[in-house]
């Protein structure tokens, strides 16, 4: 079975690394910038839940600045999207090239809207939900923190692939360790993981500290109400999420299985990169809006987040 990893950052990276110890998985990972230019010069080194080193010569690694040869194109059984929220479309694209006549593709990239743009790039035939709750950063370029396991969940849209397609997939990921789960709700699952984004990323993000620290009591109860805000949108899209008391548990689960990690949101803006709160925290504003929901906790996070980036 062939494996593209576009898009490989943090979470990308450490997808590579694990899958890379499966029998029979052959790997194309593509990235970009100085991390990904690292590890196809040097290989890829993982810390944290697990010491692991991937070689350069183990796998093919390729770069957006240089392009992918045009002999892996129709090749792919499967593409896993991990960029950046502004990358999905570019990323589709480029699985529509990589991926062969049954070939498919999951975006594991946080936000809302991502499927639909796969879709509408490769049709709704060969596009899963999914998401991962794997909390992973890059403490230096080549190498990635496997911060806190969590689970990678896929699942069925209208029109799309089912649990049946995905069992090579999902076989992989088992063996591998990350967790897979199906689920026959595959816009409850894209769902239940922004509800944890928009409550967690922002946060961290604005306070400067690893995930862990969302628990003391004040910034817990800004996170969940963050949360609650973004599942009365959901509710009134008609997605079946959980109760508030099952939300309030998953999100104190996830930030204890990620305690250590340093968010993705966090460290765009240390990195002095555009953040994903256009994906997350703004997309619950936009879509409470439309529904005549009011969202402010939403809102206000959205406006002190953009006005760190601001002149």
């Amino acid at each position: 079975m062939r494996i593209a990893i576009l898009g490989s950052g943090s979470l990308g990276s450490l997808y590579a690394a694990l899958l890379s110890q499966v029998e029979d998985v052959e790997l194309l990972i593509h990235g970009r910038g100085i991390h990904g230019a690292h590890m196809a010069a040097h290989g890829l080194q993982i810390e944290g839940l697990t010491t692991q080193f991937l070689s350069n010569k183990e796998v093919f690694f390729s770069l957006e600045e240089v392009g992918i040869p045009h002999h892996a194109f129709g090749t792919i059984d499967f593409a896993l999207l991990t960029g950046k929220a502004g990358q999905t479309t570019y990323l589709a694209e480029l699985a529509h090239q990589l991926l062969n006549f049954d070939g498919m593709a999951l975006c594991l990239s946080n936000g809302l809207g991502h499927a639909e743009q796969c879709v509408e790039v490769l049709g709704p035939h060969r596009v899963f939900a999914s998401s991962s709750t794997h909390g992973a950063w890059r403490p230096s370029p080549g190498v990635v923190h496997w911060a806190g396991k969590g689970e990678t969940v896929l699942g069925s849209l209208p029109g799309g692939p089912g649990e049946t397609e995905a069992k090579p997939l999902l076989d992989a990921l088992s063996t591998a360790g990350l967790e897979p789960s199906w689920s026959s709700d595959g816009l409850a699952t894209l769902w239940k993981k922004v509800l944890l984004n928009i409550a967690i990323n922002p946060l961290a993000a604005l306070s400067g500290v690893e995930n862990g620290a969302l628990l003391h009591p004040d910034l817990f109860s800004s996170a969940f109400s963050t949360m609650l805000e973004g599942a009365a949108v959901a509710r009134i899209e008609r997605v079946a999420i959980p109760s508030d008391a099952e939300l309030e548990q998953q999100l104190r689960q996830v930030i204890t299985a990620t305690s250590t990690n340093i968010c993705s949101m966090l460290q765009d803006i240390r990195a002095g990169r555009e953040t994903e709160i256009s994906a997350l925290n703004q997309a619950i504003v936009l879509r409470g809006e439309r529904a005549g929901i009011a969202t402010p906790l939403n809102q206000m996070l959205v406006a002190m987040i953009n006005a760190l980036r601001s002149p």
